[in-house]
């Protein structure tokens, strides 16, 4: 198994990609979305359509996805 291993790292390219002030700016956007929340479930906000918001975060998660899959 250690000699697979060895030889596939050796024929491949291996690509490290720094997502960290990625998910640093997820988190900060988590964290808007949450207190944005909370408002409207005290009664701060009447009504508002968040379908944009919702698009976008996963818009984000999946490019983070695909930056973790790519080779």
């Amino acid at each position: 198994m250690t000699e697979y291993i060895l030889k596939s790292s050796l024929q491949s390219e291996i690509k490290v990609i720094d997502l960290q002030p990625l998910l640093v700016e997820l988190k900060r956007i988590g964290n808007n979305l949450n207190q944005i929340t909370r408002k409207i479930n005290s009664g701060a906000f009447c009504s508002y359509n968040f379908e944009e918001v919702i698009d976008m975060q996963r818009k984000i998660y999946d490019a983070i996805i695909k930056l973790s899959e790519d080779k």
